[in-house]
């Protein structure tokens, strides 16, 4: 998502070295595309979910600038803007893309403090409105025949080519040093899964920002022929290829990390569900009035929840005929005394005394409040077991 990252601005010293970079570059700016896209379609997911804010507005808007960055760097699609618009058109709007998603990010990350996130972005509406109108304006005195030529030694000796460069290198250099050291704010109090992400993206923006100073020193030392540096050329390309990749892990380890917990929650809690099921027919067939109305395909969360709030009612129903000793006992015998409630229990005689709260719950969570009631269901479940070849 950097400077760098652009085949058509670059070109190394050495051939080899040069042409497997362009491989790097080629491959990773199709998965950024890609991961981009997945970021923003999560990110209006996430928005839909939990409401707008001047910080999802700004990720999904960083998301989609970037998105289509990665869009504009495709030959095919840089060759038709040029042509339905100017020659240079798609050198403009890919660093207009970047600029704006770098913007983006910039109010995304920021650290609130004394100043607030909302006037911060006003901030940066003014350095941004100045770096899109110079770039429009430098690639409009180019000769046109250099318009989309790659960067090199020759091409910067051209003033506007130079300035051109210097202003979307400038621009993203600011950008990502302003990030960094907003996401730096933020590493310092994190933890989990989140300061992992925050790593990889500040890893991944210094890289970036590495990589768009040394694009302007080159500029600046072949423009006033100081020196010959075409090496500096090779060095943004690969900084900025370890920029992407690591920033794009950044960004995408949550929705990752998301999915993986997802996925290994509805496994065990499918699994409680069926270990709660001898319990869950127990009781229910004794107080079938607790059981709600089938209300179709449930997720595991939501049947989980369900089976364990009718088991807890049932439970609390049969209470009255159930000793003060199922408190403290051990689960085989818990799963006697409850046996012998059920099969005590008469609908039509009323509770039978006051009801209380059996096998409460040991923390907060779906998981916690279910804990106690899956150790009742396996003693149950391990009692029938044995009953049954007795009964043959």
């Amino acid at each position: 998502m950097s400077t760098p990252v652009l085949p058509s601005d670059v070109r190394a010293s050495s051939v080899d070295v040069a042409s497997g970079v362009d491989v790097g570059i080629g491959a990773v700016n199709a998965v950024a595309a890609v991961v981009f896209a997945f970021a923003f379609c999560w990110r209006l997911d996430q928005i839909r979910r939990g409401g707008w804010g001047l910080q999802p507005l700004a990720m999904m808007v960083a998301v989609a600038a970037l998105t289509l960055a990665f869009v504009v760097v495709d030959e095919s699609v840089a060759d038709v803007l040029n042509e339905l618009g100017f020659a240079g058109l798609s050198r403009v709007a890919f660093y207009a893309l970047l600029a704006v998603g770098v913007a983006a990010l910039v109010v995304v990350f920021f650290f609130p403090g004394q100043v607030t996130r909302e006037r911060r972005a006003g901030w940066e509406a003014l350095p941004l409105v100045m770096a899109l109108v110079g770039l429009q304006v430098t690639m409009l005195v180019i000769p046109v025949e250099i318009r989309t030529a790659t960067i090199d030694e020759w091409t910067v000796q051209n003033w506007g080519f130079a300035l051109f460069m210097l202003i979307a290198s400038g621009y993203l250099t600011y950008g990502f040093i302003a990030c960094v050291n907003s996401v730096r704010k933020f590493y310092a109090t994190a933890d989990g899964y989140l300061r992992v992400s925050l790593g990889l993206l500040m890893t991944g923006l210094t890289c970036l920002a590495i990589g768009a100073v040394c694009q302007i020193v080159f500029v600046v030392v072949s423009a006033t022929n100081v020196v010959r540096s075409p090496w500096l050329l090779t060095t943004n390309r690969v900084v900025a290829v370890v920029g992407v990749v690591a920033f794009l892990m950044g960004i995408s380890y949550p929705m990752i990390y998301a999915r993986i917990q997802t996925v290994a929650a509805n496994r065990r809690r499918r699994r409680l569900d069926t270990e709660l099921l001898p319990l869950w027919r127990l009781v229910t067939d004794a107080v079938p009035e607790v059981v709600l109305p089938d209300a179709g395909r449930l997720a595991p969360t939501t049947r989980l929840h369900r089976r364990v709030v009718e088991t807890r009612d049932a439970l609390t129903q049969l209470s009255p005929r159930i000793p003060a000793v199922f408190g403290y006992a051990e689960p085989a015998v818990q799963a006697r005394l409850l046996r012998a409630a059920v099969a005590e229990h008469d609908p039509g005689d009323g509770s039978g005394g006051a009801v209380r709260d059996l096998a409460p719950a040991e923390g907060d969570g779906l998981e916690a409040d279910a804990a106690p009631l899956i150790r009742l269901a396996r003693a149950l479940a391990v009692s029938q077991d044995v009953e049954e070849p007795a009964d043959r």
